[in-house]
């Protein structure tokens, strides 16, 4: 965690016009700065930057904050590093308070360091080493300009056991950091310690904010081995998270609409060369999901591309199940199969950017996807394939997040089975809350989850905009609020500022940073309550109250429902009487 204080001291030695003027081109009109806005299409300048205030604001879009957010909004820093951004330029050293491991820490940037020295290696080699011939024709056989091999840093692993060894190992403290990054293969056992990447086109791997990670070696044409070898995994690198491509189409691309998931990281650099520059490759793993939750966060749609064979669909099918809960309304996922022997790279070269964009046009959407296979094999014509089809779906169906995409496809099942929605879930318990009783809930039981839901997310918006007022709840308030599963997060935040007294909106991001709830959070505290910031205190302690009675409503409710499951002759003469009452209410 990083100090409240210090972000307060790093935004203060801060110009927010030296952040964004060499991102933006900006015109001086007077007090402020204007141009076009970095986050929405637009053809006259919208995007105002206050020197004074430190503070930039579009009339268009309404996308506003510091330094700090638009670091991490338009270069998609996390929020440490734009912090580290930040201090870096203005000469600060990023304290750590809250259980952090200095040493740790340090060895993280050590490792960061030699990886960097790996990759001016590499690139090196491919420039001067005797028989970068080789690595250099393979290069331009494939059709790689200069230009895009110095913008994916692409380098040559020479032959031999020991040429980086003997480069960087130039102390036992360097040589086991170069363990320690993946870069040397080290046998104690047998007193041997070797390059792990030989005679190989080399793919350094960047993080967002251009640091080297890892490194993916590709055989040259004819070799032995394994087509690519990757980096283990290391205190710095996570296969599962990780995806090749993903700095550059950053860097190449100001507003990524989509992404292009391929699976070699020479298609991506193929890709790119022809003019499809926002393509990324997996790092020798299945697409996870923390894979495709990270570039819903950056473009709204991702497209599958596999081979047309067996293996590539089955490999489309698992991308499918991993993608389901990450498809938030508003997010699109599609499918694009290669012909036979064809791979990205060979295909764009041969019928050319334009086609190829067209056959992106037309891949195939989630949906048709989803049913296209569970039917493969089923006769939906019979009522057993129906029923069969139901079975398959309905499982998968439950993991998507809860919105119009699930009732769309919902929607769809319905109809391809024939029996209603209602029925459908009825038969099926989709939608079903483990905690709930097996009959399915009345419809004001629902309305008041709902509210629930409305209310605790404005509540949320308020305090991570002024988080002082987590003060203004007592214990007793706290506590009934901590019966609802909906509200655990605004407990979860109200407990932990009342922990850290004085803590502001950044300090609270900040600590979220890594946790599940971060783009929620995010999400609420950018969204504007349409009040002055002295006007806030009051609305939230009447949306508290509002929460309170909406919980002391859901108990009653809760009695109720639990009520109705009983048989008559179950119920005591005061159930009878409250049962009676809801019904004479409900007329």
């Amino acid at each position: 965690m990083i100090p409240s204080d210090f972000i307060d001291e790093v935004l203060a030695r801060t110009d927010i016009v030296e952040i964004i003027e060499p991102r933006v081109a900006l015109k001086k009109t007077g007090q402020n700065y204007t141009g076009l806005c970095p986050f929405h299409n637009e053809k006259s300048p919208s995007f105002s930057v206050s020197q004074d205030k430190q503070f930039y604001y579009c009339f268009g879009c309404q996308a506003s904050g510091s330094a700090l957010k638009f670091l991490m909004e338009f270069d998609r820093m996390d929020f440490v590093s734009a912090v580290e951004y930040l201090a870096q330029r203005a000469g600060m050293e990023v304290p750590r308070s809250g259980g952090g491991d200095p040493e740790a820490s340090a060895r993280r940037k050590s490792i960061y360091e030699i990886l960097d020295q790996c990759a001016a290696f590499y690139r090196e080699q491919l420039r001067s080493h005797e028989t970068r011939a080789r690595a250099v024709d393979y290069l331009k056989g494939r059709g790689v300009s200069g230009e895009v091999a110095r913008d994916f840093s692409l380098g040559y692993a020479p032959p031999g056991w020991d040429n980086l060894m003997n480069s960087l190992s130039t102390s036992n403290q360097n040589r086991q950091l170069l363990i320690d990054a993946g870069m040397l293969t080290d046998h104690p056992e047998d007193n041997k310690t070797y390059d792990r990447f030989r005679d190989r086109i080399m793919f350094p791997i960047r993080d967002l904010r251009g640091r080297t990670i890892a490194f993916g070696g590709r055989v040259l044409e004819g070799d032995a081995g394994p087509k690519y070898l990757n980096s283990p995994e290391t205190p710095v690198f996570r296969k599962g998270r990780e995806l090749y491509g993903l700095y550059e189409a950053s860097r190449r691309v100001r507003k990524l609409e989509r992404f292009l998931v391929v699976e070699g990281y020479m298609d991506v650099v193929a890709l790119a060369q022809h003019g499809i520059p926002y393509s990324v490759a997996t790092l020798g793993t299945a697409t996870s999901t923390e894979h495709i939750e990270r570039m819903f966060r950056m473009a709204p749609q991702i497209i599958f591309c596999f081979d047309g064979d067996s293996a590539g669909r089955n490999a489309a099918w698992k991308a499918l199940n991993n993608t389901l809960p990450a498809m938030e309304d508003g997010c699109i996922a599609r499918f694009m199969f290669l012909p036979d022997g064809e791979d990205p790279d060979t295909l764009i070269r041969q019928e050319g950017t334009a086609a190829f964009e067209r056959r992106l046009e037309g891949a195939m959407g989630l949906t048709e996807f989803f049913f296209q296979t569970l039917e493969k094999d089923l006769d939906t014509e019979s009522v057993e394939g129906r029923a069969g089809l139901s079975k398959l779906a309905v499982p998968l169906i439950q993991q998507l997040p809860e919105g119009v995409m699930k009732q769309l496809i919902l929607d769809e099942l319905s109809r391809r089975t024939g029996l209603a929605v209602e029925r459908l879930q009825e038969a099926t318990g989709l939608n079903r809350r483990s905690a709930e009783p097996r009959v399915a809930p009345q419809r004001t039981s629902r309305q008041l989850e709902a509210r629930q839901s409305t209310l605790g997310e404005h509540a949320i918006n308020i305090l991570v905009r002024r988080p002082e007022v987590a003060n203004l709840l007592d214990e007793d308030d706290l506590g009934k609020l901590k019966a609802e599963p909906e509200w655990q997060l605004l407990v979860e935040l109200v407990q932990w500022i009342q922990q850290n007294p004085g803590t502001s909106t950044m300090v609270l991001l900040s600590h979220y940073q890594d946790s599940p709830y971060f783009e929620q959070l995010r999400r609420l505290a950018e969204r504007d309550p349409m009040l002055d910031l002295d006007q806030l205190s009051d609305e939230f302690l009447d949306t508290l109250k509002k929460m309170l009675r909406a919980e002391d409503k859901h108990q009653k409710q809760r009695v109720i429902d639990e009520l109705k499951m009983k048989r008559l002759s179950e119920l005591t003469p005061a159930e009878k009487a409250l049962l009676a009452g809801y019904y004479r209410s409900t007329r």
